[in-house]
């Protein structure tokens, strides 16, 4: 799995500009509300728009082998269709978006945590 830490800004252009000419890193793609940012084997996801706060996720090749062994640990999924860019949500609670596939679940302590894989 490879780390995505989530960031809600106000100015993405701004926030773009911050990480890339200030800190020197990388990004590796840029959406009208959205960007990624590289940092190692780790992305910074900069979201304009969207209940983001902030938040952690994980890339996954195989989104639907990964759902299946969480699920086995006892993780359980959920989805919400109020999201913004809420395409559709599977039987399994995979979550369709423009961009990719989230699957959403919690930790032990209520902190929202993703899967995801990317279109």
């Amino acid at each position: 799995m490879k780390a995505i830490i989530d960031i809600k800004v106000k100015n993405l252009k701004r926030a773009i500009e911050f990480y890339t000419k200030k800190l020197g890193l990388v990004c590796r793609r840029e959406e009208k509300d959205w960007a990624a940012i590289q940092i190692g084997d780790a992305e910074i996801h900069l979201y304009l728009h969207g209940d983001i706060t902030s938040g952690l996720e994980f890339y996954v090749n195989d989104l639907d082998n990964e759902v299946k062994k969480l699920k086995e640990r006892g993780i359980e999924f959920f989805s919400d269709k109020n999201m913004p860019n809420f395409i559709e949500a599977d039987k399994n609670q995979i979550t369709t978006f423009p961009w990719g596939r989230t699957a959403f679940f919690r930790d032990s302590e209520g902190n929202e945590l993703a899967i995801v894989k990317d279109f």
